[in-house]
């Protein structure tokens, strides 16, 4: 997130609000620039990577309404999901015991890069649609608490919005930039994509070894692991 206040305080109020329609997207609706069957391939694609991502003691950093969560939850023997919208976290909620989870779920509400984590270990992170928020300065910040939370060898999936022409021709690569919800209140936000190349080389700064990339028309994904 950036530092202005009043931004960071407006992107929060808009995932809180938009937790409701948060998932639509995922299956090709209320998005009025990329067509909803690009979604729907990307969205394909990514799951079939996440089913193959997880072990042990996860971690699901920015969780949102929990969407990932039934590709990845066979290969976990405990999961946390942390976000800072408390009605992200309520939807999430609602899937994890729908899916008969909640024994091996624990939920944490507060700001990754503020939240105690200290005492808890994990095997492997997921976060999605969170480091695009991040300015490079938060990025370190990240990638710094991140180790310090995980195990030796750890598993790292991350997925987010991709760079390309097609998007190009309707966004800025990075900036503060509106968003829309269905009832037609606008927010802003601080967003900024990512190209294949900037997801190598952010990996490398942070000892974390690419093993699988998927560069879609919507979606980016990675799944990584660290060296340390």
């Amino acid at each position: 997130m950036v530092t202005d206040d009043k931004i960071i305080r407006e992107m929060m109020s808009y995932y809180d609000e938009r937790a409701e329609e948060y998932d639509e997207i995922y299956l090709g609706k209320g998005h009025t620039t990329i067509d909803p069957d690009v979604y729907r391939k990307d969205v394909a694609k990514v799951s079939e990577m996440v089913s193959r991502f997880g072990k042990g003691n996860l971690i699901d950093i920015g969780c949102g309404a929990g969407f990932w969560l039934p590709s990845y939850a066979r290969n976990c023997n405990q999961i946390t999901f942390l976000d800072q919208s408390e009605r992200m976290l309520s939807k999430c909620k609602d899937r994890v015991e729908e899916l008969g989870l909640a024994n091996a779920s624990r939920f944490i509400q507060g700001d990754f890069l503020d939240v105690n984590l200290e005492t808890l270990k994990y095997d492997c992170a997921l976060v999605g649609f969170l480091l695009s928020h991040l300015t490079f300065q938060q990025e370190e910040v990240f990638f710094g608490k991140l180790e310090e939370i995980l195990k030796t060898n750890p598993q790292l999936m991350f997925i987010d919005s991709v760079w390309n022409a097609r998007r190009q021709q309707y966004r800025e690569k990075e900036g503060i930039q509106e968003r829309v919800l269905g009832d037609g209140r606008i927010f802003r936000i601080y967003k900024r994509y990512f190209e294949r190349p900037d997801v190598e080389e952010m990996f490398k700064r942070y000892d974390f070894r690419i093993e699988s990339c998927y560069a879609g028309d919507a979606l980016i994904a990675a799944i990584a692991e660290g060296y340390w």
